[in-house]
């Protein structure tokens, strides 16, 4: 979810630098949602966050850093 965030919808490669999980409480098996956002950028690396939630609310947060690899930024 946060890779094809900062990928924007999968159209640019970039790696995992380092994703962090944090789990707020158990998430249940039913109806989820998730949402995943570009909070910033910094010349090659893509700042992602993102949450699971049910009706009850948070059960998961998740933040990553994503970069362009060099054979992508010499393609441009």
């Amino acid at each position: 979810m946060l890779g094809e965030a900062a990928s924007q919808g999968l159209t640019q490669p970039l790696f995992t630098g380092t994703i962090t999980v944090k789990y707020l409480r158990g998430t249940p098996l039913g109806p989820l949602r998730s949402e995943a956002w570009i909070d910033r950028t910094e010349g090659v690396k893509a700042f992602a966050r993102g949450f699971i939630c049910d009706d009850a609310g948070v059960t998961v947060e998740a933040e990553g850093i994503f970069v362009k690899p060099a054979w992508a930024r010499e393609a441009e």
